[in-house]
């Protein structure tokens, strides 16, 4: 009901003026009495016309018929209010009459008689349909631009300036420095300066082999023993495979009578010399020192296995044997020391006075 009160309101705004709805109103009058015979034609052609001229008067003009009962009324301008409308009751489908068909009933004829007199049936609602108001076109905001990003408060304006930082080097690059500047250093003949930069090297990279090498020399070129001795221990504790240092060491510890200490340090890396016939021949005499003669013969006869050429070790053979009784193969030996023609003046004098 309120979309046909929203049309109503709507054609009530578009009615014309007075005279036209008075011309209106005189073009409809009273039907004549419906004739008894060939009329027939006449009544259903009224019945189909009448709310078909109804319709295109609503549309053609769009005025609201007088008889439709509404009162005139000026336009209102401010927005219409909805009133409630009571629902008038259905009114039935006036059926159109085919010529063909069977003749009009008599009830047809007196409801055809009265359509002057009956209001005509409001048009249907979709015969007017409302106006179609175009939704507002809501344009999209303008994307926003983008933002430059913001220097930090602190930040110095200007060029910047990129500070360039060396790579820290690894310890070996460090040490393999340390090393070069001792060498500039001996050269100069600042031998103090030398062995510093040889412990910087060292502290670097303790494993670095050469830079020992060279300090150990210094130190002995400088009658540092006791410093020497350290270094090397330091060196054999983390490298027990370095055979030349523990003969270095013992010798040393020989030289200061620790003959007991030189015994450990060669047994400590005793596994790494099977092969070395010095190395076995230096424990034969620190073995006959401490007066361990079958210890000495062991080690010696190693000694003149890997090296059966070299005097020295046969003459050690030959003096461990005779310290343990072994008179016969001791002679033997002292012999095959002399055969090698390796012995020095010493040795050999020593050779000749045992084997008298």
């Amino acid at each position: 009901m309120s979309l046909i009160n929203d049309m109503l309101r709507n054609i009530e705004a578009k009615r014309p003026d007075d005279p036209a709805r008075q011309n209106l109103q005189r073009e409809i009058r009273s039907l004549p009495a419906a004739p008894s015979g060939g009329g027939r034609w006449l009544i259903s052609l009224l019945i189909v016309a009448v709310p078909v001229l109804g319709a295109v008067a609503l549309h053609a003009n769009g005025a609201l018929l007088p008889w439709l009962g509404i009162a005139d009324q000026a336009p209102v301008a401010a927005a219409p209010v909805a009133v409630p409308v009571v629902a008038a009751p259905p009114v039935a489908p006036i059926a159109t009459v085919d010529e063909k068909k069977e003749p009009i009933l008599e009830s047809e004829l007196r409801l055809a008689s009265n359509l002057a007199v009956l209001p005509l049936p409001v048009a249907p609602v979709l015969a007017v349909p409302d106006p179609v108001v175009p939704a507002p076109v809501v344009e999209a905001p303008a994307p926003a631009p983008a933002k430059a990003p913001q220097a930090a408060p602190n930040a110095p304006s200007g060029p910047v300036k990129i500070e360039k930082s060396p790579v820290l080097a690894t310890p070996r690059d460090r040490a393999d420095a340390e090393y070069r500047k001792a060498e500039n250093a001996i050269a100069s003949g600042r031998h103090t300066d030398a062995v510093a930069s040889l412990r910087a090297a060292l502290k670097q990279d303790p494993s670095y082999v050469p830079a020992r090498h060279l300090l150990l020399r210094q130190l002995l070129e400088m009658r540092k023993i006791d410093e020497a001795m350290s270094a090397l221990e330091e060196g054999l504790g983390l490298q027990p495979a370095q055979t030349g240092w523990a003969m270095s060491l013992a010798r040393l510890q020989l030289e200061q009578q620790d003959i007991p200490a030189a015994d450990r340090t060669l047994a400590r890396s005793q596994v790494y010399a099977e092969a070395n016939a010095d190395y076995a021949g230096f424990q034969g005499h620190i073995k006959s020192r401490q007066g361990a003669s079958r210890a000495a013969v062991a080690h010696y006869q190693r000694a003149t296995r890997l090296a059966p050429n070299e005097g020295r070790w046969w003459l050690g053979l030959g003096l461990a044997l005779e310290a343990d009784g072994r008179l016969g193969e001791a002679k033997e030996s002292l012999r095959r020391a002399m055969a090698t023609g390796s012995l020095s003046v010493e040795l050999s004098a020593v050779a000749e006075q045992h084997l008298r």
